[in-house]
């Protein structure tokens, strides 16, 4: 009862302070009771877990760092609904972990969806023009090589090994090739470099080797099934089938042939490459994704794939994503050539979304028949505001590499960064909202 509120000597007009102010934290508690259970230990509150993701996405930090942050600044502790300075510590690095497995990415883009629906009562949404633009989202992976991947998953499979044998007595020995692989990886990525054939014999080297441990690896899986402790064989049994599909795209590069589904990592293994078409990143390991930015520069809606997808076919959406986040769909969409298709398609696809005219430039010499109206030059100005957005959607907002894991880890890490980043630009809107509403009443005034 002695201690002082937060905010009687925080500044009211902070950043923090009134973007709190903007959120509906009542909303986004009602949208996200349903994963918390009335029965056994207290989860932490909903507010106190969504605004720590929202500041660890703004200030580009780690789960670790976030919470040093949040035991540090008094304006962390208010934003995430703290009336006093709190001294004890408030929570773990792994309760964040815990809460993006507990809510998924359901979960994550109806906190978007509150939001924006929030934001949109207000009238700081505006829906009529729109922009769409494509990127690439790298995982968080080495370079993948054959060579390396192949290493990887005969260390994978040798330790797996030790660690049954500290539960499991088994009598036949085990033979890892630990520096024979060794010798020929060192060989492959520096006395190789410049002879492809030597490579290409050293490799398929490796590969047989592998493929050794690979059988007396499937051996042992079969003896754990026989004496009922598949408990211990499912995790070496999951190994050897990834290997099995790592050697098997190995022999067909070898052969000149184009592995249908490509295995790149082995912790993530739905990672795809994508290419873009850049001058300084020729191919990017990890998932296509596919944004709309209203004229405030606002990120509507967004999707995610683990393909290189052809940027037309993502127009449905993430336009579909805009009219359930906001309720409207856009009257005026513009975009870049990597959407173009022919006139009948785009037609037909503009009648499909409902939309009242597409700003979409061909390819080739012959140009757009609406290239000379006002409307179309006014998307295409429009459209080069996305590029900078990507951008810091990148450098500031953790997109530029995702180290949440999975198909769902790529949703997390955009709606997070996205949301950052809507945060940010709706207080900006906000602030000139209330100063043009103050110079109003002083005209009427005067």
């Amino acid at each position: 009862m002695f201690e002082i509120p937060l905010s009687e000597y925080l500044r009211a007009n902070h950043e923090l302070m009134r973007a709190a102010r903007l959120i509906d934290w009542e909303g986004l508690h009602d949208a996200l009771s349903i994963y918390y259970s009335l029965l056994g230990r207290t989860g932490k509150p909903i507010r106190l877990m969504v605004g720590i993701h929202l500041l660890k996405h703004r200030y580009n930090c780690s789960d670790e760092r976030a919470v040093e942050m949040l035991h540090e600044n008094a304006y962390w502790q208010c934003f995430c609904g703290f009336e006093t300075l709190q001294k004890e510590e408030i929570l773990e690095a792994s309760t964040l972990v815990k809460f993006r497995e507990r809510i998924g990415a359901e979960g994550m883009l109806k906190i978007e969806q509150v939001l924006l629906q929030a934001w949109s009562e207000m009238g700081l949404v505006k829906t009529k023009r729109v922009t769409v633009d494509s990127t690439s989202q790298p995982k968080n992976i080495a370079y993948p090589t054959d060579a390396d991947l192949l290493h990887r998953i005969k260390e994978k499979i040798v330790h797996q090994i030790e660690r049954v044998r500290q539960e499991v007595t088994l009598r036949k020995p085990f033979r890892s090739y630990k520096r024979t692989a060794k010798r020929l990886l060192f060989g492959i990525k520096r006395l190789c470099r410049g002879n492809p054939q030597k490579r290409k014999e050293t490799t398929e080297a490796l590969r047989k080797i592998v493929n050794r441990v690979l059988h007396q690896a499937a051996g042992v899986v079969n003896t754990l099934y026989a004496r009922g402790r598949k408990d211990v064989g499912r995790s070496l049994n999951r190994l050897v089938s990834l290997g099995k599909k790592i050697t098997e795209q190995t022999a067909q590069v070898l052969r000149g042939e184009k592995p249908r589904r490509r295995i790149y990592s082995l912790h993530e293994p739905d990672v795809a490459a994508i290419r873009k078409g850049k001058a300084h990143i020729d191919c990017e390991f990890g998932s296509l994704v596919s944004l709309v930015v209203n004229e405030d520069n606002l990120v509507l809606s967004h999707a995610e794939y683990q393909e290189n997808r052809v940027d037309f076919k993502t127009l449905h959406d993430v336009t579909t994503g805009m009219e359930a986040n906001t309720g409207k769909r856009p009257e005026e969409l513009g975009s870049d050539r990597g959407f173009s298709q022919s006139l009948k398609k785009q037609e037909r696809m503009r009648k499909r979304l409902k939309i009242q005219r597409l700003a979409i430039p061909r390819k080739g010499k012959s140009r757009h028949p609406d290239h000379r109206k006002s409307w179309f030059r006014q998307a295409q100005k429009r459209r080069v505001k996305i590029e900078p957005i990507i951008g810091h959607l990148k450098h500031d907002h953790r997109m530029g590499r995702c180290r949440y894991k999975g198909k769902a880890g790529d949703t997390a890490n955009v709606v997070w960064a996205t949301l950052a980043w809507n945060t940010k630009k709706i207080v900006s809107l906000h602030g000139l909202g209330e100063k043009k509403q103050n110079l109003r009443g002083q005209r009427a005034a005067a």
